[in-house]
């Protein structure tokens, strides 16, 4: 069971969750009575694409690198994505 699970990475998962979470979303709003809702809904569908390709190289760089070396870059990204965040937040409250 465990070698199953081996390869998996931060994107990976992330990834997962993520278009499930959006067909699941796009498939509400497509059934819709409202125009836009509709709109929406293939916006969130179209907003895959990037994802999957986001997935496609993570899937790559795993087969290349492996998954340890993948996982610290990832979660360094991560890491930099909240920093930002903190960043971003701080400033805000000065100005």
């Amino acid at each position: 069971m465990k070698k199953q699970f081996q390869n998996w990475t931060l994107f990976f998962v992330a990834g997962i969750i993520a278009i499930i979470a959006a067909l699941i979303a796009s498939v509400i709003l497509m059934t819709g009575v409202s125009a836009a809702d509709g709109l929406f809904g293939m916006y969130i569908l179209f907003s895959l694409i990037p994802l999957l390709l986001v997935m496609i190289i993570d899937r790559i760089l795993v087969w290349k690198f492996g998954n340890k070396n993948v996982n610290k870059v990832q979660f360094s990204i991560l890491l930099l994505i909240v920093l930002l965040w903190m960043v971003r937040f701080v400033v805000n409250l000065v100005i």
